[in-house]
C-alpha cells in the first residue's frame, strides 16, 4: 500500500508539473514577449496634422521641485450638479490668476476603481496638493498653458455599497451623464470656449476640450472616445484597456468600436489625438496593448506616431517596468498634457 501511495503522489506532482507549465507559458508569453514587441511606427509624413508637438522622448520622470509650491498657485472649487439618479460634486482646479474675461481649455479627470472627485485635487477645505502644484508649475514654466481641470465622481454611491449590476449600469450611462450633466454645470460656470453650454456650442468647442483618466478612468476614458467623440478632442487613457486587465487577453475586438464612432461622425484623422501610456509591469498592460494593436488594424483613422503629433492622431507609450500606481499615472500625465495643451 505505501508503494500505491507513493506512485499515486508522484503522479499527482507529475500532472500538476505539466498543468502549472500550460499555464505558465500563456503567462510568460504576455509578460515577457509583450514588453519587447515592437511598439507601432510612425508613418512619416504622408498624414500632417496642424499639430505640432515632439514625442520623441520617453516618459519622464516629473521633477521634485514640480510637487512643490509654486509662486503662483491656482485654486480649487466645488461644483454641484444633478444627474438623473442622485445630485454629486465636482472639483476644479483653476489655473493661477484666473480671469473669467478670459477664455481657456478644460481635461476633465477619471479616478481609478475606488477613485472619488477627490483623487486628484482633495477638496477645497482638504486639497491634496502634490497634483496640483505640479499643474501650477507645468504652467509657470511654460510647459502647458493655463487651463481648467475637473474630477468627477463616477459613483452614484460609496462603492462599498455599489453591487456589479449597479456597477455595470453606471458605466453605460456615465458616458450620457458627462455629456448632460457634468459638462455643462462646470461650463457654464467657469469660462471655457464655449459660447454657451447648448448642444451645438459646446460640440463647436471640441477642440479646446480633453478628457482623462487613470486605471478604470482610463477605460472610461475610451469609452468617452466612443461614445462621446463630439464632445472632446483629445483624449488620455492612462493604465488602462477596455478589458479586465486580471483576465489573459491575446486580442480584442473592441477597436471596431471607437472606429465606428469615427466614421459614424464623419470625423478623420485629424479630428482627435490620443494619447495612451502604461509601464510594461502594470496590471493593465496586457489589456491596454491589446487594445493598441486593435486600433492598428484601423490605418486609415488611426495613425500612430512616436515622433512628432503632426505625423499621427494617436501615440502608445511605456515605461519599461513600471507598475499600476497613482504615482506613475501622475508621471504620465506630466508627458501627456504638453502634447494636448502645449503653451505655445
Amino acid at each position: 500500500m505505501p508503494d500505491k501511495h507513493q506512485k499515486l503522489k508522484k503522479a499527482l506532482k507529475a500532472i500538476t508539473a505539466v498543468i502549472a507549465l500550460l499555464v505558465l507559458i500563456p503567462v510568460a508569453a504576455i509578460v515577457i514577449v509583450r514588453p519587447i514587441t515592437p511598439l507601432p511606427k510612425s508613418r512619416g509624413t504622408e498624414f500632417v496634422s496642424n499639430r505640432n508637438f515632439s514625442l520623441e522622448n520617453a516618459i519622464e520622470a516629473v521633477p521634485d521641485e514640480y510637487f512643490e509650491t509654486a509662486k503662483k498657485h491656482g485654486s480649487l472649487e466645488s461644483v454641484r450638479y444633478k444627474t438623473e439618479t442622485t445630485e454629486k460634486t465636482a472639483i476644479v482646479y483653476l489655473p493661477p490668476e484666473y480671469d473669467e474675461n478670459k477664455q481657456y481649455d478644460i481635461i476633465y479627470f477619471q479616478g481609478g476603481a475606488n477613485a472619488t472627485q477627490t483623487k486628484f485635487f482633495g477638496t477645497p477645505k482638504k486639497p491634496k496638493p502634490r497634483f496640483s502644484n505640479m499643474l501650477d508649475n507645468m504652467i509657470a514654466n511654460g510647459k502647458i498653458k493655463p487651463i481648467i481641470a475637473v474630477c468627477a465622481n463616477f459613483y452614484n454611491k460609496p462603492r462599498s455599497e455599489t453591487d456589479m449590476t449597479e456597477l455595470s449600469e453606471m458605466y453605460q450611462n456615465y458616458a450620457t451623464e458627462v455629456r448632460t450633466c457634468l459638462v455643462p454645470a462646470v461650463e457654464s460656470k467657469y469660462s471655457t470656449f464655449a459660447k454657451s453650454v447648448s448642444e451645438g456650442d459646446l460640440i463647436a468647442s471640441r477642440k479646446h476640450r480633453a478628457f482623462g483618466g487613470y486605471s478604470m478612468g482610463a477605460a472610461i476614458t475610451w469609452n468617452m472616445f466612443a461614445s462621446n467623440l463630439d464632445l472632446f478632442y483629445y483624449y488620455i487613457p492612462n493604465c488602462g484597456g477596455l478589458q479586465n486587465p486580471y483576465t489573459l487577453h491575446f486580442g480584442t475586438d473592441l477597436g471596431g468600436n471607437l472606429n465606428a464612432a469615427v466614421e459614424n461622425l464623419g470625423y478623420t484623422a485629424d479630428d482627435f489625438f490620443i494619447y495612451s501610456a502604461v509601464g510594461t509591469l502594470d496590471i493593465t498592460y496586457n489589456s491596454t496593448r491589446c487594445l493598441i494593436n486593435d486600433l492598428k488594424t484601423y490605418p486609415e483613422n488611426f495613425i500612430f506616431t512616436q515622433d512628432n503629433t503632426k505625423n499621427g492622431n494617436i501615440t502608445f507609450k511605456t515605461k519599461p517596468f513600471a507598475v499600476h500606481s497613482f504615482e506613475n499615472a501622475t508621471t504620465n500625465f506630466y508627458n501627456a498634457l504638453p502634447a494636448v495643451f502645449p503653451a505655445n
